[in-house]
């Protein structure tokens, strides 16, 4: 079945099932700088018909204003404001741990602007200053790994009760200009902890993205908002993307419909190899 044919189906009940969709981003909209065919047709068709969707990303250091440009230039229109990172996560992580207005370390990039001062958090990057925040943030992109991930094995060695929260929790990321592999912050993290764990030391790490639960929930309750949907429940919510492990694995943790397309990760090739009890009841081969 074609994935618009499906969802006029379900809005075309008397009670849909399923009211609102998320959207993952790369291999499920874009391929690299290139758009999945047929992409924008049916994000177009869905505004049609007033679905309400939100883009997933566990790119954690491209602000939605970034990531939308990037989406743009792969050739698929996307607004900034219909993005969730999650990196937005760490808003909620501040607030439930009393910590908006402290003072918090990031390694590496996390947004422009700053998703973490946008969380109202006091961000900081100089590792003279470690001890004075409240917690570390695994961050992305380019920075001096030799000294800051030895500014903080020692400042958990000092703090065994902080937190070293993760919003990417990818171990490598594919360079769309290269052609080849990244390492990516949940690596990094768990190399760091990996060290710590050999010196006795079993340090607290916070995954916020996929296919961890605080991405999903964030993203539903921002559905939940911005579509004046307060009743939204998260079996209402259809999880769209190309991994089965991340996209997928997430959406079935939390109890919620998910459909795997064949457009990135998850090859037909690989799909085929995938025993029955791990396939999702939904499968189509893009959302083109």
């Amino acid at each position: 079945m074609i994935f618009r044919d499906f969802w006029q189906s379900n809005i075309s009940a008397d009670k849909p099932a399923l009211r609102a969709i998320l959207f993952d981003v790369d291999g499920t909209i874009v391929s690299g700088r290139t758009p999945i065919p047929g992409a924008e047709k049916t994000l177009n068709f869905l505004r049609e018909n007033n679905t309400p969707f939100l883009f997933l990303t566990n790119d954690s250091h491209h602000s939605p204003a970034e990531k939308a440009r990037l989406i743009g230039r792969a050739g698929v229109e996307v607004n900034a404001s219909e993005i969730i990172s999650c990196s937005h996560a760490v808003k909620s992580f501040a607030e439930q741990h009393d910590l908006v207005g402290r003072k918090v370390f990031i390694m590496g990039e996390f947004g422009e602007p700053c998703y973490a001062e946008a969380a109202g958090l006091i961000p900081c990057r100089n590792p003279d200053e470690l001890d004075e925040c409240e917690f570390v943030i695994a961050g992305e992109g380019r920075f001096d790994w030799h000294d800051t991930f030895q500014a903080v094995m020692n400042y958990f060695i000092d703090h065994r009760d902080r937190k070293l929260v993760v919003a990417n929790p990818d171990s490598y990321w594919p360079n769309a200009s290269t052609g080849k592999l990244g390492i990516g912050a949940g690596a990094q993290a768990r190399f760091i902890a990996g060290v710590l764990a050999e010196m006795k030391i079993d340090i607290d790490v916070i995954y916020l993205g996929k296919p961890y639960p605080a991405i999903y929930q964030f993203a539903v309750e921002a559905l939940r908002r911005n579509f004046n949907m307060s009743d939204l429940a998260l079996n209402e919510v259809l999880m769209v993307g190309d991994s089965l492990t991340s996209d997928i694995a997430g959406a079935e943790a939390l109890g919620m419909p998910n459909a795997l397309v064949l457009s990135g990760i998850t090859t037909p090739e690989i799909f085929a190899k995938t025993s029955i009890e791990k396939r999702p009841a939904l499968v189509f081969d893009s959302i083109g």
